[in-house]
């Protein structure tokens, strides 16, 4: 663990320098135990694959006091003991053109049907292992290599909340309509993200996400909508 003062008030507390599970799993103990037990002292917490910034209550507490609750976590903590439950998600996808219009090209660079693209992407469980962005844009990992592409050239300039897309062996759903470069696969009508809720975001690192696909007919049931133009 190395933790360093980046400016007045806030620090960064890095764990590894690789992004696994294992780091994955270290940040969400640690992100769960400071908000549990320090949220008088903290103004925000965020977290990323290897990182965790910390910024706190100048009147409250320093940089010192922080660093040291920090290494007697870390120097009492055991992984193989620790247990942590980790939240599974379930959301629905619909994959098709007309709410991911670049399933078809996405495709075809890869060599795949459209239905192995889904398939693939559909089939396993991924790692929350960072929140940013924008807000609630949780990344998840990994995408199976043979659908990885990396991000668009030039970002579209509005991409639809509840898009499904993929940025290399990432995958995310867009929270909020914004501008995005990743490659848009579906839509999950499902909202991820509480404007009015705190945390905002749907999802935690180090919590599991599974896209289970659906039709069309139950996309607009959900309450989905079809973007009439890209």
């Amino acid at each position: 663990m190395k933790i360093s003062l980046i400016s007045e008030g806030i620090l960064m507390v890095e764990f590894s320098e690789i992004i696994s599970a294992e780091t994955t799993q270290c940040i969400a103990a640690f992100v769960d135990y400071i908000q549990q037990q320090y949220a008088p002292f903290i103004v925000e917490v965020v977290p990323s694959y290897t990182k965790v910034m910390l910024q706190y209550k100048l009147s409250q507490c320093d940089f010192t006091q922080l660093q040291q609750i920090s290494l007697k976590w870390y120097q009492g903590y055991n992984i193989k003991r620790q247990s942590i439950s980790a939240k599974v998600h379930h959301l629905e996808v619909y994959y098709h053109p007309e709410v991911g219009p670049d399933l078809q090209a996405l495709a075809r660079l890869r060599q795949l049907s459209i239905e192995a693209v889904i398939k693939l992407h559909s089939r396993q469980f991924y790692d929350v292992g960072a929140i940013g962005f924008a807000p609630g844009f949780a990344f998840l990992s990994a995408v199976d290599e043979a659908i990885a592409v990396p991000r668009h050239s030039t970002p579209r300039q509005c991409v639809p909340a509840g898009s499904v897309g993929i940025a290399d062996q990432q995958t995310a759903i867009y929270p909020q309509k914004s501008p995005g470069g990743w490659h848009i696969i579906g839509n999950c009508p499902q909202s991820v993200f509480e404007a009015q809720s705190y945390p905002q975001s749907f999802f935690a690192i180090g919590d599991k996400v599974k896209f289970d696909p659906i039709g069309r007919s139950r996309f607009l049931e959900l309450g989905g909508v079809i973007c009439p133009v890209w």
